[in-house]
Formats: C-alpha cells, structure tokens, sequence
C-alpha cells in the first residue's frame, strides 16, 4: 500500500456498535445511581431506628431492634447491589473504547509489518 491507496476496511466478522454500548448506559447508569441514592436517603434513615420507636413494649419484645436489623441487612445487601450495578455501568462504558483502542493497535501493527511508514 502507499499514500493513494483508501484506507482498507475492516474484515468482517466481529464489529462492536457504539450506539448499542451507548444505549445501554444510558439506561444502566441511571439505574445505578437510583440505587445508590434510594439505600442513603430511604433506607439510610432507617438504620438507626430508636429502641423505643414503638415504644417500650416494642423495645421489650425486640420489634425495633429487629426491624432496625432487617434494614441494616437489607440497606448492605442494596449499597452491594448499588456498587456491582456502577461497576458494570463503568465496564460497560469502557469496552467500546477499549475496542477501537485494540483495533486501531492491530491495524497499525499490520501496517507496520506490511512494510508501511506509520
């Protein structure tokens, strides 16, 4: 190949579709944010739950710490969720790029090995 020659195009086979990896963020991430926003501010205030919110019938017979237990499990069980489902989002995010990184490499090592100035 030389300097008139048009750019080859990529065989085909394997492709990554940026609007498709564009799309699912956009979808994704806001969930991801809805979760971690949802477990600090509407079950966060839960997890401390007074001894005596039902008063001192229920903090005889174990009702308030009992449900300020559960929301603790539960707000740990929603914050793990919460940092899986950004981990993903950022994963997500970064493929595409990491794609057109890894193919832009290997067609400059191929012109390279061709015998092109690069």
């Amino acid at each position: 190949m030389n300097d008139h020659d048009p750019t080859p195009s990529r065989p085909p086979g394997y492709d990554a579709d940026e609007s498709a990896f564009d799309s699912f963020n956009r979808g994704y991430r806001p969930l991801a944010d809805d979760l971690t926003t949802s477990v600090n501010t509407t079950l966060g205030s839960h997890t401390g739950l007074d001894s005596n919110a039902f008063s001192r019938v229920g903090n005889d017979v174990g009702l308030s710490s009992a449900i300020r237990d559960a929301t603790r499990r539960q707000s740990e069980r929603i914050n793990g969720l919460a940092g899986n489902t950004t981990n993903m989002a950022d994963a997500v995010a970064n493929t595409y790029t990491n794609y057109v990184e890894l193919e832009d490499d290997a067609d400059h090592r191929m012109r390279r090995a061709a015998g092109e100035i690069v």
